[in-house]
């Protein structure tokens, strides 16, 4: 006999579980196309609005050549000796 009773026990467990998914996947469901249930006609249009894209039919290179002259050390300016007789 408590076999039995262990036996329905089980199958009493799974049918509550099995009853648990269904009621939280109808709901889920029910959330997720709320406004097919409630009537929401409002006709609602999405525009995806991009700008084309250019593409270019060739590479551009860019050389800049500037005129540099070349730097040439300035001699340093003569100094002179002060000298103090004390």
């Amino acid at each position: 006999m408590a076999e039995k009773e262990n036996t329905f026990g089980e199958l009493k467990k799974a049918i509550i579980g099995v009853l648990t998914l269904a009621i939280t996947t109808a709901g889920g469901l029910f959330i997720a196309n709320m406004e097919k249930f409630i009537g929401g006609n409002d006709d609602v249009k999405q525009e995806v609005v991009s700008e084309p894209i250019k593409l270019s039919s060739k590479d551009t290179i860019v050389v800049i050549r500037k005129n540099q002259e070349p730097v040439v050390a300035k001699p340093a300016p003569v100094q002179k000796k002060k000298e103090f007789d004390w």
